[in-house]
């Protein structure tokens, strides 16, 4: 690999592309043939044709998932309550550009609501009356939105770092062979051309990684479909090293499935909490929001080469590896200026918050376009 530019030239070609304007490369066609590039957008982008963000989506992205529409909660947050035109609009919009379209996620511990475990009276479901909604969720997205999707995120977080299965009330009423369960409602009433995959995050960790690629193991002894393995990439400057990162895609290409990155971004305020359990929080300081005037040269540069590295390692690995997903567009939609701190003002991806390509997008490019 060439040396990365340095941050004066980055800046530079970085000034030379908003001046040139349309003639910025687009990440989608830099990356073609190598793997998808996509971005996780709020159903608003859908709903209002002149959103803001909709010129940096059309341009650099070929997939779309959205960031909260698809979850039990937001989707379906009563019984018999579904809100079909916000998720209609979602698929049709990226439908319409061509959008390798992702669901997430069918089943996740966090913002399900509380009824869906509960009885009319109160009490917790029987496991045959969970495992009942749980395909009826899936027939549903099926039926109106299966012509529309490539790809779901099955399971979400279901394994904590130490390997075992996270206790949630899906566990609870089902056991700890719940993710079994369902991804047999998946196979079972999903299209077969939908991409079906395990979704977590800190796929780095030896106990998580472990039992990630047995389950694999034990869903196709069952005659079970899993596609794919997404690492969620909610990364940070230092954290982890490309080679803990190499390690996961080598153990999960030995396993037999692809890779697809599916919430790339990289943290850059300083925090105590380690990955991304949204339950976590911490109190903003001055300490731990410096950069609220913007990152300062020297953090652009670390910025820039952390993700120039984990694009070469990417490229590295095409083979296996096929889809990248940013979780958001520009710093100003990510949701790492609310979590685990509020109100702070981060700068993770590669767009700034007026949505001007940062050094970084340049060092992502030069990636790509080394001989």
């Amino acid at each position: 690999m060439k040396p990365l530019l340095s941050l004066l030239a980055l800046c530079a070609f970085a000034t030379a592309g908003l001046r040139a304007g349309d003639d910025l490369p687009a990440l989608k066609d830099v990356f073609a043939g190598k793997f998808l590039i996509g971005g996780a957008v709020g159903s608003n982008v859908a709903l209002q044709p002149g959103h803001p963000l909709r010129p940096l989506v059309e341009k650099h992205f070929n997939s779309l998932v959205s960031t909260n529409l698809m979850k039990w909660g937001p989707y379906n947050p009563q019984p018999g309550e579904y809100n079909d035109a916000e998720a209609g609009a979602f698929f049709g919009y990226g439908k319409a550009h061509g959008m390798h379209m992702v669901g997430h996620t069918l089943f996740w511990h966090s913002q399900t609501p509380k009824w869906v475990y509960e009885d009319s009276e109160g009490q917790p479901l029987s496991r045959d009356a969970l495992l009942k909604r749980m395909r009826e969720r899936v027939q549903r997205v099926a039926k109106l939105y299966g012509p529309s999707t490539d790809a779901w995120d099955v399971v979400n977080e279901a394994i904590i770092e130490d390997g075992s299965v996270r206790k949630t009330s899906f566990s609870r009423i089902l056991g700890d062979d719940w993710v079994i369960e369902a991804f047999k409602i998946a196979t079972e009433e999903l299209p077969k051309n939908i991409q079906l995959l395990y979704n977590d995050y800190n796929m780095e960790t030896p106990g998580r990684l472990k039992s990630v690629v047995q389950l694999v193991h034990d869903l196709r002894a069952r005659g079970l479909r899993i596609d794919a393995v997404g690492s969620q990439a909610h990364w940070r400057l230092e954290t982890p090293t490309i080679a803990e990162i190499e390690a996961s895609i080598v153990a999960l290409r030995d396993a037999g499935v692809k890779v697809h990155f599916t919430e790339l971004d990289v943290e850059v305020l300083p925090r105590r909490v380690n990955g991304a359990e949204i339950s976590m929080r911490e109190q903003r300081t001055p300490e731990n929001d410096p950069y609220t005037a913007g990152l300062p040269p020297e953090i652009q540069e670390k910025l820039a080469k952390r993700y120039a590295d984990i694009f070469a390692l990417f490229l590295k690995n095409d083979d296996v590896i096929e889809r990248v997903t940013f979780w958001g567009v520009t710093d100003g939609d990510s949701w790492l200026n609310n979590w685990p701190v509020r109100g702070r003002t981060n700068h993770p991806l590669l767009f700034d918050r007026a949505g001007q390509p940062k050094p970084a997008f340049h060092a992502v490019i030069e990636t790509a376009t080394q001989p």
